[in-house]
């Protein structure tokens, strides 16, 4: 039984394009997986004891995450970022804070929008704690 496979020269220069590439791509892709990863994921924000908005089926409206991401000119410093997502349809004010600590960024995260802070940068560094403030 034979198999017949209609090839389109549109599919040709496709594979040809791919494999004439495929030598740099894979040097980049080695170069990548050998490198350490830049971003390490943190926990969840402190309890404030503050009442959580929440939208009209009772689910949250902010989504947080944070993470702390190291400089690729000087790897000893450290971003702390916190990111804010508005998942309801009116503007919420937000206020995140270390833990124990005045020092704090204060924005508006619009609806359906997300903000990126860097709340600190630290020489080595790398875990935080943090609380999220909301009005």
């Amino acid at each position: 039984m034979a198999v017949i496979i209609k090839i389109s020269s549109r599919s040709i220069r496709a594979a040809a394009v791919y494999f004439a590439f495929l030598p740099v791509f894979g040097a980049h892709a080695q170069a990548i997986s050998r490198s350490p990863s830049r971003l390490t994921i943190q926990g969840p924000a402190e309890q404030s004891y503050q009442p959580v908005l929440r939208d009209a089926l009772g689910r949250p409206c902010l989504d947080v995450e944070a993470a702390t991401r190291v400089h690729v000119i000087n790897p000893t410093l450290v971003d702390h970022v916190v990111s804010v997502k508005n998942s309801c349809p009116r503007s919420i004010s937000v206020k995140v804070c270390y833990v124990n600590s005045d020092k704090c960024n204060a924005f508006d995260v619009a609806s359906y929008k997300r903000v990126d802070t860097i709340i600190g940068t630290m020489s080595g560094i790398k875990n935080f704690k943090y609380v999220l403030l909301q009005k």
